[in-house]
């Protein structure tokens, strides 16, 4: 009887899994087998799941007058706010992690409550300030705001694997004459390599798909990717195989970064888990 209801319960758990991952990954499936169909198919009813690939949306986005300027811009920012969030939440989490010094516990409390606040709230004097800086319509103003929204979300990640690094190593590396930022490069980085790892694919995705600052603070020369979506939609049409290769496009560096770094994003999310 235990036996029968420990298989009923693995295959309850197995349907629960694999409805999710269907209800997961048909919009990322249609998405891709729409972009492939001449328009006529796409309102095909029923369906068409077996035809003759078509590959015009890809030419048309990749080719002269594409998307690879807007696809460029993604990559720096994305790469930029990333490089920039981990530098400063390595540092920030370090500190918090290892220091005892007035207002430590409020002032992590009020770095991650940030995080609270709606970002739209900042709109105004971000583009103010940005506009006085000549900043406007350039890639460094988002790569700064993306870091700005991702730097406390980021240092609340690392404190965590800081604290489980044990105290004694970095002590040893004081004794043999490593100052602070050389013991953190030699001796802590190296320990929270899968932290660091994940915190940075969480922080990647993060600015790879943002799309509210990026609409208002860039008009031609630092347009993103996800800008680019919304304007596939024109003012009487939608271009749906234009838009949905765009889209597949747009997954494509995202799911490269998660299968080349996913053993250390497992472990990474998995640290702490077992003392």
């Amino acid at each position: 009887m235990e036996q029968a209801r420990r298989y009923l319960f693995v295959g309850l758990k197995g349907l629960v899994i694999a409805a999710l991952l269907v209800w997961s990954l048909t919009p990322i499936f249609w998405n891709i087998l729409t972009s492939f169909k001449v328009p006529g198919q796409i309102f095909d009813y029923p369906p068409v799941f077996f035809f003759m690939p078509n590959l015009d949306a890809y030419q048309q986005a990749l080719g002269p007058g594409g998307i690879y300027p807007q696809l460029q811009n993604s990559l720096f920012v994305a790469i930029g706010t990333t490089v920039v969030s981990l530098a400063c939440a390595v540092l920030a989490g370090y500190a918090f992690s290892r220091y005892e010094f007035p207002g430590r516990k409020p002032l992590m409390l009020g770095l991650v409550a940030t995080r609270l606040l709606p970002p739209i709230s900042a709109v105004v004097p971000l583009y103010l300030l940005a506009s006085d800086l000549n900043l406007i319509d350039t890639r460094t103003i988002l790569v700064v705001i993306y870091s700005a929204l991702n730097i406390p979300f980021a240092t609340w990640l690392l404190k965590s694997y800081v604290d489980a690094v044990p105290k004694e190593l970095e002590e040893s590396a004081f004794l043999e004459g490593c100052g602070s930022l050389r013991t953190i490069q030699k001796i802590t980085m190296p320990l929270i390599a899968p932290g660091l790892v994940a915190t940075g694919i969480f922080v990647f995705i993060l600015a790879w798909n943002e799309f509210m600052f990026a609409y208002m603070f860039t008009a031609v020369n630092a347009r993103t990717m996800p800008v680019v979506l919304a304007e596939a939609r024109g003012g009487e049409q939608i271009l749906w195989q234009v838009l949905t290769a765009q889209a597949t496009i747009l997954i494509v560096p995202a799911v490269i970064v998660g299968i080349f770094l996913q053993k250390y994003l497992v472990r990474g999310l998995t640290a702490g888990a077992v003392k």
